[in-house]
């Protein structure tokens, strides 16, 4: 995983560097462009090599394999960097589950909820407020119902978290930005592989067709719909669905050259889930609204098509085309239906090209239409994550309509890596964007800087302005939210300081603070409205943009890469994230808020064919909002409207856990096999994630409990 360019490093740098020594034929004189790209990794080594070369077969081949006669160039700071943790390292963090996306939980300044949503909140912003992308794109979603990430340990290539001030490139969120790379088809190798464990099931197959063209395909599926209802004694519900997933990924690519390739990249997923109460549950007590149960299914279908070039000036490119469908039923109650079907259509490039050996410019154009369409019927209030509760039962009026809206929106990115010096490197960028929904236009200063001030220091900093146009397009149509409410927006600031003790160890500490405006609210009760008759409430929108939030941290990292046959790394973060409703005045902690959270992961090979293991995680524990008690309804004797305290002011206990996993690989004649296992909450932990009330008057409170000690087995083998 890479979230820094490489850096060219002159040889009289005192910094920390590799040296990887090239040898290749004599040929016409290269360009300082291809030399300068060379360098900072940009340009594979085999574009040096004549194209018609049999040496060379595609860029997939080892520069260090490519032994030529003739000069020699040296190249330095080519090197994986120890700021972030590696890719395939993630794949076997205890408790992921070979999913090196969950695995970012063990990563600083991610918190995963597992009362409040399955996709992870990053440095104080809301899940919702995260943008995905995976080869260019951005897709549906990419976290599961169970927390797993849509993409197969088979194809998973190289992904990147940026939690915070990140470049231009990037549009559509004001949280963190989580983007990944499916790796390239081997031209060289056919090979199929079979996956399982108790929780889901897969199937890989790759195909080469040529010497410079190939394809896989992957599948998966979720298995534990087929036994979950043996394990719950929750005697309330029963399930109308059984919960389940199914996700699926596909490549081809047709490599042109050594410097240019196409190619088609195929992607979905599918959850689904409903429950149904019965008729005399504490939920249905509590909320007659929701008789008649819950359920929802969603979806999304991918389609993309991109071309990737190198010019003989240096100008690097990448054109695509994407096609996303997205679709959401959701239902509550026995009259509650929302249906919508999101299209969306987008062209989107991203060139860079270097003006000399201090300057690479890198710019882009992204146009996109989505066709949204909707229909439902809607009988409770206006919801949203700032209230304790959300009852159906407490809605004044009943919505029953469709929309169907086209929304266009253009994105201009621009930025310039300049190396200031041999020991400065400062990227200003600005992203320009307009939206036709809300008819806004944004213009967003962007700025990353990297200072090496002494030998194995360096000083980062960056910021940037942001915006998104939240997932939940239903708070902005006509009948169903307002159409009138602008689109949410973030300033971010980022200081951090890094320290290579020695070549295997990094020690980085980072702070950052963020501001979040124009957060969408939902319409609040009519006490704290005392000027307005009842028809002028009636009258207000249902959702405004009447809140705002900040967010500040300090996160300590250490990484301890493969040496002595251990690796590892651990994380301190210590943070504050607080919301505030501009209409009543509060200000609270956010849901969100874990003020200390601690990471520490152990690799261990016990052997060439054995690894073992540890992570262990300590987080503070989530708020909940007190419940003082409830009253009778005035109205309705068999109803009881709970009574709350002030919104997250009560923390539940410390949440840790310890998971133990083990690997071990048998290979035999023309195939193999990987055997592991994982220990989850080894020494069976009680963890609080909330609270449940019983009775139709809240008079008994329950402990909800996180996962109990769990051990699951798998086995994977290819073919």
């Amino acid at each position: 995983m890479t979230l820094l360019a490489y850096t060219l490093r002159p040889a009289k740098s005192s910094g920390p560097a590799t040296s990887r020594t090239i040898k290749r034929r004599p040929t016409k004189a290269q360009p300082v462009w291809a030399l300068a790209m060379l360098a900072v990794g940009m340009l594979p080594v085999s574009a040096f090599a004549n194209t018609d070369s049999a040496d060379i077969a595609n860029t997939n081949a080892d520069p260090d394999l490519i032994y030529q006669d003739a000069e020699v160039v040296e190249v330095l700071g080519i090197k994986e960097p120890l700021t972030t943790v590696k890719t395939e390292r993630l794949l076997k963090v205890p408790g992921a589950g070979n999913d090196p996306l969950r695995a970012i939980g063990s990563l600083p300044g991610v918190v995963f909820s597992s009362a409040q949503s399955s996709e992870p909140a990053v440095r104080g912003s809301s899940p919702d407020d995260n943008a995905f992308y995976i080869d260019f794109f951005p897709v549906g979603y990419i976290f599961h119902t169970d927390a797993s990430s849509i993409l197969s340990d088979n194809v998973i290539g190289d992904f990147a978290l940026l939690p915070a001030a990140f470049g231009p490139a990037y549009n559509g969120s004001t949280g963190a930005v989580i983007d990944a790379q499916s790796r390239r088809p081997d031209f060289g190798n056919r090979q199929a592989v079979i996956d399982f464990s108790l929780l889901k099931a897969g199937i890989f197959f790759e195909q080469p067709t040529g010497d410079n063209q190939g394809f896989y395909l992957s599948a998966r599926q979720s298995l534990f719909q087929y036994y979950i209802e043996n394990l719950l004694d929750d005697e309330e519900f029963e399930f109308t669905t059984v919960p389940e997933y199914y996700d699926y990924q596909g490549k081809y690519e047709y490599a042109v050259s050594t410097t240019e390739s196409i190619t088609f990249n195929v992607i979905g997923a599918r959850d689904k889930a409903g429950l149904l109460f019965d008729e005399d549950s504490d939920q249905v007590q509590q909320d007659p609204g929701l008789d008649g149960g819950i359920g929802f299914e969603q979806y999304f279908n991918s389609q993309a098509l991109l071309w990737e070039k190198i010019y003989p000036s240096g100008l690097q490119q990448k054109l695509g085309l994407a096609q996303l469908e997205q679709k959401l039923q959701f239902s509550i109650g026995n009259s509650n239906r929302i249906d919508v079907k999101v299209n969306d259509y987008t062209v989107k490039s991203q060139f860079s090209q270097f003006v000399n050996l201090d300057h690479e410019l890198s710019w882009g154009l992204e146009f996109g239409q989505a066709h949204i369409g909707g229909s439902g019927r809607y009988a409770g209030p206006p919801c949203d994550e700032f209230q304790p509760d959300c009852r159906l039962v407490d809605g004044t009026e009943t919505i029953d309509s469709r929309f169907d809206e086209v929304v266009n929106s253009l994105d201009l990115s621009l930025a310039d890596r300049w190396q200031v010096n041999e020991d400065w490197e400062l990227t200003p960028g600005v992203l320009v964007s307009v939206e036709d929904y809300t008819e806004e236009w944004f213009i967003e200063p962007k700025l990353q800087s990297r200072w090496r001030f002494a030998p194995f220091w360096n000083l980062t900093s960056g910021y940037g302005q942001y915006h998104d146009f939240p997932d939940n397009f239903g708070q902005y149509a006509e009948d169903f939210g307002n159409p009138d409410l602008k689109l949410p927006t973030a300033n971010h600031w980022v200081l951090g300081l890094e320290h290579e003790w020695r070549d295997d160890l990094l020690v980085k500490l980072e702070t950052y603070y963020k501001t979040m405006d124009r957060l969408v609210i939902a319409r609040q009760s009519a006490d704290n409205y005392p000027d307005l008759s009842s028809q002028q409430y009636s009258e207000l929108p249902r959702y405004s943009n009447d809140a705002h939030g900040k967010a500040w941290g300090v996160e300590l990292f250490i990484n301890k890469d493969l040496t002595d046959q251990w690796y590892g790394w651990a994380s301190l973060a210590w943070s504050h994230t607080e919301r505030t409703n501009d209409i009543t005045g509060e200000d609270f902690r956010y849901a969100y808020d874990q003020p200390v959270v601690i990471n520490s992961v152990i690799g261990y090979e016990l052997s060439d064919r054995t690894t073992l293991g540890l992570k262990w995680r300590y987080q503070s524990g989530q708020l909940v909002t007190p419940l003082l008690g409830a009253e009778q309804d005035s109205d309705n004797p068999e109803l009881y409207n709970p009574i709350y305290g002030d919104i997250n002011s009560e923390r539940l206990p410390a949440y840790h856990s310890l998971d133990v996993r083990m690997d071990r690989l048998y290979l035999f004649e023309g195939w193999e096999m990987t055997l592991y296992g994982e220990i989850l909450n080894l020494y069976g932990r009680d963890n609080v994630i909330d609270y449940d009330y019983k009775n139709a008057d809240y008079s008994e409170r329950e402990d909800v409990t996180d996962l109990p000690t769990i051990v699951s087995l798998g086995v994977k083998i290819e073919l």
